[in-house]
């Protein structure tokens, strides 16, 4: 029996059916998500799709993120939710969805032990879970993405030009969807066209070397070769895909195309380097070490393909994936990340995945005849250390960063950003509600006004607190640090007469976010 088959029968041996077990992950991640929704605070980004799904609740439009957070708000504040927690609502379905493809892949390609690891290590980080609880469109695009290349990858399986032109078209009609979440994610169709050309290329040599040997001599633990297209009909699958993606594309968000030319250009975003570095410091490093695994196992399968041993055509399924993980790391450490992305998100799922199967095929290579017990302990050595980083850090998972970064400390001395867009000044509204006195006027650096105003909307915010425009007319300073530039908390000090803080939030003793008052004005 081959080391797939083993995977395949340990996992049957202790889980349910793929049906029920992607739905159980699904279940479990909108559940998580919602209960889970209300905590993190708003981003500018986020501020920015509040306000304009607010303003299209009554007549949902795209983008995506807007019309999500518009449609889902309107229903959850029907449900008695808040404004915020219920626009949040809709990333919930999309981090469901995600789950219920992870399983469901995973278990197609190694089994049910690999479908329950994979949405376990893609969620399991802060940054991922933290995605998964605001209203941007980071994680439905990597859900969207996903799907995108689990249909493409079933319509270049589907026998019969027709029916595999449909299916392609299927995965296009993903993509724009993909667009409409986020405009760079035109570069899910490079990933799709080199897979597909790819997947054509070792499919032929593949045949062709079947011709030429002797039937006696092929490896007969070899699986079958997959329906795969050869370059043709690869290319006519990737037009269709490409014509059905611009027509949704186009029909939702008309100025989609010229934004999408223009979402990877240098000056909209980070140094190339630094972007497509930044994963490497904000993900933990057990993750890190199962994702580069997995990356690794991929690509000497596709070598060993290449040249003909076991499995063969199977490293189809490995192309995809590499394919899909490094397209928008590829995209951002050539031109850099788009303003406000996280380049990295659209990419783990399809690491979780070669992550997953690489660590059930090592347990089962390690101790064939106790597979699961070898999996259930790995699993604990890559997923603990997550774990435990993501339950530390939350609510402000946009702070936290590895060991290799040195931790907050660490990662404040190289100047990284130390939450996302003044979030972090969510932990101060209930001391500010508190102790502000009556009236006060407060200056909001870093912050959004649109996010001032969800607060207000939910209650987390005193409706008689004024914002100043300028320190010199306040009362109050609330100043988020955002590593950069320390030029607004100066002109507190210097408007305010003080350098102490009145109040603040810390992650292992790096300010975050801080209060300056005067005098009176902090009871």
């Amino acid at each position: 029996m081959s080391l797939p088959d083993l995977a395949r029968a340990a996992g049957r041996a202790v889980l349910p059916s793929r049906g029920r077990l992607a739905t159980a992950w699904a279940l479990a991640t909108s559940l998580a998500l919602g209960a889970l929704a209300g905590a993190p605070g708003i981003s500018r980004d986020e501020a920015a799709v509040l306000a304009a799904g607010a303003a299209d609740a009554a007549r949902p439009a795209t983008p995506l993120a807007p019309a999500l957070a518009g449609v889902a708000g309107a229903a959850g504040t029907r449900a008695g939710l808040s404004p915020v927690r219920a626009a949040r609502l809709g990333t919930a379905a999309a981090g469901a969805l995600l789950s219920a493809l992870l399983a469901l892949a995973a278990w197609e390609l190694s089994g049910g032990a690999a479908a329950l690891l994979a949405p376990a290590l893609f969620w399991l980080a802060p940054r991922h879970l933290h995605a998964g609880l605001v209203a941007t469109p980071d994680l439905a695009l990597a859900a969207l993405a996903l799907a995108a290349a689990l249909a493409w990858r079933r319509a270049l399986r589907t026998r019969g030009r027709a029916a595999m032109v449909r299916g392609a078209a299927i995965a296009g009609l993903l993509v724009g969807a993909a667009v409409l979440a986020r405009a760079d994610a035109w570069i899910v169709l490079a990933a799709l066209a080199v897979h597909g050309l790819g997947a054509a290329a070792l499919a032929r040599r593949s045949r062709d070397e079947d011709d030429a040997s002797p039937a006696a001599e092929r490896d007969a633990g070899e699986p079958p070769p997959a329906a795969v297209p050869g370059v043709r009909r690869a290319a006519a699958a990737l037009v269709a895909a490409a014509l059905a993606a611009a027509v949704v594309a186009v029909a939702g968000w008309p100025g989609g195309l010229v934004a999408g030319a223009a979402a990877w250009l240098p000056a909209r975003g980070e140094a190339p380097l630094r972007a497509a570095l930044v994963p490497l410091l904000a993900i933990p490093v057990s993750l890190l070490w199962a994702y580069a695994g997995g990356a690794v196992h991929g690509v000497i399968r596709i070598v060993r393909a290449a040249r003909r041993r076991p499995p063969g055509v199977a490293a189809s399924d490995d192309l995809l994936l590499l394919c899909g993980a490094f397209a928008f790391l590829a995209a951002a450490a050539i031109s850099g990340a788009p303003a406000g992305a996280r380049p990295w998100l659209p990419a783990v799922p399809f690491l979780a995945l070669l992550g997953a199967r690489t660590l059930v095929a090592a347990s089962v290579a390690a101790w064939p005849r106790r597979a699961t017990a070898v999996v259930s302990s790995v699993a604990l050595l890559v997923l603990y250390p997550g774990l435990r980083a993501t339950a530390v850090a939350f609510p402000l998972g946009t702070s936290a960063w590895n060991e290799l970064a040195g931790g907050a400390p660490g990662a404040a001395s190289a100047g990284l950003p130390r939450q996302d867009g003044g979030d972090a000044v969510a932990r101060l509204l209930p001391a500010l509600n508190e102790r502000a006195r009556a009236g006060a006027r407060v200056w909001w650096p870093g912050v959004s006004p649109s996010a001032l105003a969800a607060y207000a909307r939910g209650g987390r915010l005193r409706a008689d607190l004024a914002s100043a425009s300028a320190p010199e007319e306040a009362d109050l300073a609330v100043v988020a640090l955002d590593g950069g530039s320390r030029d607004a908390e100066y002109r507190a000090w210097a408007a305010l007469r003080t350098a102490r803080p009145a109040a603040g939030v810390y992650r292992d003793e790096v300010p975050l976010a801080l209060v300056y008052a005067r005098p009176g004005a902090w009871r």
